[in-house]
């Protein structure tokens, strides 16, 4: 089934033919990034596909992509080679093996590294342990909390308890948990893992609680941050006949600088998820209230009193955003941050994040972007022998675009606005229970479609030679001026640059991960 573009009411910004495979995704807002850029969207033997979704037609015309293809005297077929594949579940190496060089697909084989909690936090405090980091690695590591491995590092928790200050509060949360189930906020935490079944040991972990959490109208919020990886390897542009690679174009600061191939981007439109409760710190008498402790949506959208603002005006430059309610903008979160008094983090502390006339909020994302890069790096290395591994940057696939990913990035603000990383989602939820959350998600899942657009070739020049062709006149990077992403790797831009002393600790970091086995 096809979805027909003729009827959106959204302008057409594509002249290239561009099919998005959807069968098997549940998400119907990539169906409307897709179509709201003149796209065609191929959703296979799908009846669950409503005709319109907020207010964007979805009307399937079977003839459409079909009389599109004939006027481009193009011979395929579109169902069978679409150039973007968007799947809701991770992808195995074998089937990014088997694509074509014009193929995307939305997952990298591997990101389990950085999206299985207990994987990413166990390699993150290795790295934190040792005894070798520099001063500005080291302080920028505290924002990932202590975590423990019930399974295997028992006895480093068991010395964490008994060094540490008393009344220590800890959360164990489920490895591939979701919507806050099973997890326990508790001040004695190996009395809780002595009667965990060794599977249920496997598949914990126990987490430092965030104490002093920065509250809005007295309530712990989290925010969620949509982050895009585009590529993990140095792409090399393919040669005509594809029997080879041409050299890689020239990259920043030569083939030596420690974040080339990486392509990290971050979205300035994300969640502010407040709980429905007043926070209090955790004790025996109301751990368990979870509206309280947990910024999960699924726990406090079916608590009494939940609520989403109204998003009516929010796009107008002098609002202050969306202001009521347990869901908010980050418009909002600027203002707030921004009109903080007497907070703790305008003494900086030795900390590097932005120069002296940034605002209080752009220090604040400085902060949060450095934290996702150093989480990224955490995993970088196995990132790409899997990608290498399968045959995607070799050939006419030398450019290493078959993947990019959408990750939902989850970050708690301390009350002197640190951040501290939560967890990485390699498949957020795309659903869109209110209008606030189609209006934030389909303007990130157009932008993501954006970015790929360049490098993605119309149907018509789906074929080897025509590819080459195409990845010669492309400029890198793409066009994001015209997209809410910031780029943060293998440079920042879009707001200040990173400090030499930055990258320096970037380096560091990439080199610790790497001697990770």
């Amino acid at each position: 089934m096809i979805t027909d573009v003729t009827s959106t009411k959204r302008p057409v910004e594509s002249r290239k033919c561009i099919v998005v495979m959807c069968a098997d995704t549940r998400y119907h807002v990539v169906r409307t990034a897709a179509v709201s850029l003149g796209w065609h969207v191929e959703d296979g033997e799908r009846d669950d596909v409503p005709s319109s979704f907020h207010g964007i037609s979805l009307n399937k015309d079977m003839n459409s992509l079909s009389e599109t293809i004939s006027l481009l005297g193009a011979k395929c077929n579109a169902a069978l080679n679409p150039q973007i594949i968007w799947l809701d579940k991770s992808v195995l190496s074998s089937r990014v093996a088997a694509l074509s060089c014009f193929h995307r697909v939305n997952h990298f084989p591997g990101m389990h590294v950085i999206a299985r909690k207990a994987t990413l936090f166990k390699r993150l405090m290795r790295i934190r342990r040792q005894h070798d980091l520099s001063p500005t690695l080291r302080r920028s590591l505290d924002a990932f909390p202590w975590s423990f491995s019930p399974s295997t590092e028992l006895l480093q928790l068991e010395r964490f308890i008994s060094d540490g200050r008393e009344g220590e509060i800890f959360i164990l949360k489920p490895n591939r948990g979701c919507e806050g189930k099973g997890i326990i906020i508790t001040a004695e935490p190996l009395h809780v893992v002595e009667g965990m079944t060794d599977e249920e040991r496997n598949e914990c972990l126990v987490q430092q609680y965030v104490p002093h959490p920065l509250c809005i109208d007295r309530r712990k919020f989290d925010l969620r941050i949509y982050v895009l990886v585009t590529s993990v390897v140095v792409g090399k542009p393919p040669r005509k006949g594809f029997r080879g690679a041409a050299p890689p174009k020239e990259t920043h600061g030569g083939s030596s600088f420690p974040l080339n191939g990486l392509q990290l981007f971050v979205h300035k439109e994300g969640l502010v998820r407040i709980c429905t409760e007043d926070y209090a710190v955790p004790n025996a008498s109301n751990c368990k209230r979870q509206g309280m402790h947990l910024t999960n949506y699924a726990v406090n959208k079916r608590a009494q009193g939940f609520s989403v603002g109204d998003v009516l005006n929010t796009d107008d430059s002098s609002s202050n955003g969306i202001c009521e309610g347990n869901k908010r903008d980050f418009k909002f979160l600027e203002h707030y941050i921004n009109g903080l008094v007497g907070c703790k983090s305008d003494t900086t502390d030795g900390d590097v994040s932005g120069g002296e006339t940034t605002s209080r909020w752009e220090r604040v994302l400085h902060r949060i972007d450095r934290c996702i890069l150093l989480t990224v790096l955490s995993g970088l290395e196995n990132l790409r022998r899997e990608f290498i591994g399968t045959g995607a940057s070799r050939g006419s696939r030398s450019d290493g675009r078959n993947c990019f990913e959408l990750l939902g990035v989850d970050i708690l603000l301390t009350e002197d606005l640190k951040p501290v990383l939560m967890e990485v989602n390699h498949s957020p939820s795309l659903f869109c229970d209110s209008d606030f959350d189609f209006r934030t998600k389909h303007r990130v899942l157009m932008d993501v479609f954006r970015l790929l657009e360049p490098y993605v070739p119309s149907l018509e020049n789906c074929n080897d030679a025509a590819y080459a062709t195409l990845q010669e006149s492309i400029t890198a990077g793409g066009n994001m001026s015209s997209t809410g992403f910031r780029q943060i790797s293998p440079l920042r831009v879009g707001g200040d640059d990173w400090a030499d002393e930055e990258m320096q600790m970037f380096e560091e970091m990439l080199c610790h991960a790497n001697g990770l086995r």
